[in-house]
């Protein structure tokens, strides 16, 4: 019975890893993605259950080391410095400006089509059918506004993946 298994924390949840995990087929290097821990790499492959219950206790014994460190460093550095230690704190992602900037491309879009001979003003407004061809060009509108939006999204996730930038 093999057993694959996180290298960072032990986890047996590793899975495929998706565009959400900042996987992307063909471009990443590696495919397997830690649920729990979010590590991104190759697993550990255990033969036994014994193998890898060694392995947990290793690992046990490793993380607590490491926290007696950090610990030591930071009651150190406390009272060094005699401040409080910092919060850390998690911030969400403002989507304003992607919205305003799809907007504006949505629109600039538009503006392009309508001047072009692909959509014939006088032809669209001398129809009894206006208000049809009106909730056509807004439904087309709002359509490719979340294409655009999606597309910078898309872009900066490629970016922030490729140059390794956290959020």
């Amino acid at each position: 019975m093999k057993i694959t298994a996180c290298p960072v924390c032990g986890s047996k949840n590793i899975g495929i890893g998706t565009l959400g995990d900042g996987i992307i087929p063909g471009l990443s290097s590696w495919n397997e993605v830690c649920r729990n821990c979010g590590y991104q790499g190759a697993s550990l492959i255990f033969e036994s259950e014994q193998e890898y219950q060694k392995f947990l206790e290793a690992l046990a014994f490793q993380k607590k080391q490491v926290e007696l460190q950090m610990s030591q460093q930071d009651e150190k550095n406390h009272t060094e410095t005699n401040e409080e230690l910092p919060v850390s704190r998690v911030v969400k992602k403002n989507y304003l400006f992607e919205i305003i900037i799809s907007f504006v491309l949505t629109f600039v879009f538009f503006i392009i089509l309508v001047g072009s001979s692909y959509i014939d003003p006088y032809f669209l407004f001398s129809q009894e059918t206006v208000g049809i061809e009106i909730l056509n060009l807004l439904a087309g509108f709002g359509g490719i506004l979340v294409f655009f939006f999606l597309l910078i999204v898309l872009g900066e996730t490629l970016y922030r993946s490729i140059r390794g930038i956290k959020k």
